[in-house]
């Protein structure tokens, strides 16, 4: 079951048209990683413009201030690929009425802006065993990175002794050569980079996982018993659910939802598919 809980945590919710989940995602039983540029935010999916600063007094009329952020913005985002899930808003009490609005399968933007105007679906995951398999397939080899996604709101004008998340530090770069450099800065300063959004977001109260690649190949996990249940959308027809039943052999929790006036509701009817 994945409604009628009390732990906040333990689901993610990943919302998708049901062409999409027919044809790939359930057929082949794996979630594709998207090239982090290629999100709907610019904050992600455009180059980041980085200054340059120095600590020993050098020179920076030397150094090709657009080259060198060019280059830092292409070497941490250009093969660097990630996968977002919702999640239920804490604390669920375990009761339907009062947890319906902090489900994570409950959000009719996202239904409207990733389901297909409400005729997709989302598919459900338990958390822990997503991280498990993600761990063993791609941690082994690639760098993983993981957590919940803070939401603020950050100007254009930097206080550059606490924000250098998008400064280049040349005399750190001349010391370790770039590489290294990039490697470190990375290190440094991923929570804001990679796990920050503007508070406009934050009712997708998204978890993702970001994994640095060393090429642009595609890269798939094999979800396995991870999929915990589907949940249909408001509009998804009926022969889409036969369909979506028939791959997933019924041995996962099939969930509708109906709108009520203002307020999304469970179809407890007869789910005749």
């Amino acid at each position: 079951m994945i409604i009628g809980i009390n732990d906040h945590d333990k689901y993610l919710y990943h919302y998708t048209s049901t062409e999409t989940a027919i044809n790939f995602i359930l057929k082949d039983h794996t979630l594709r990683f998207s090239p982090y540029t290629g999100t709907n935010d610019p904050k992600e999916s455009k180059n980041w413009v980085f200054d340059v600063g120095t600590n020993e007094n050098r020179d920076l009329g030397i150094y090709n201030s657009a080259e060198l952020s060019e280059w830092l913005s292409k070497e941490l985002k250009q093969n660097t690929r990630l996968i977002c899930f919702s999640r239920d808003t804490p604390h669920l009490t375990g009761n339907h009425l009062a947890d319906i609005f902090s489900r994570g399968f409950c959000k009719p933007r996202m239904w409207a802006q990733y389901a297909n105007r409400h005729t997709g679906v989302c598919l459900v995951f338990n958390k822990q065993a997503l991280h498990e398999k993600i761990t063993s397939q791609i941690g082994t080899t690639r760098d993983v990175m993981s957590g919940a996604v803070k939401y603020i709101d950050r100007g254009i004008v930097k206080d550059l002794w606490k924000d250098q998340e998008y400064l280049i530090n040349v005399d750190e770069l001349e010391h370790r050569g770039k590489t290294q450099y990039a490697i470190d800065h990375l290190q440094t300063h991923y929570k804001k980079l990679f796990f920050e959004k503007m508070t406009d977001w934050k009712d997708e109260i998204e978890w993702r996982w970001v994994v640095l690649c060393d090429s642009d190949e595609p890269l798939y996990l094999s979800f396995g018993g991870a999929l915990s249940g589907i949940v249909f959308g408001e509009d998804t027809n009926k022969e889409d659910k036969f369909k979506i039943v028939k791959l997933t052999k019924g041995q996962i929790f099939y969930q509708s939802l109906k709108w009520k006036n203002c307020s999304p509701w469970y179809d407890f009817g007869r789910q005749d598919y």
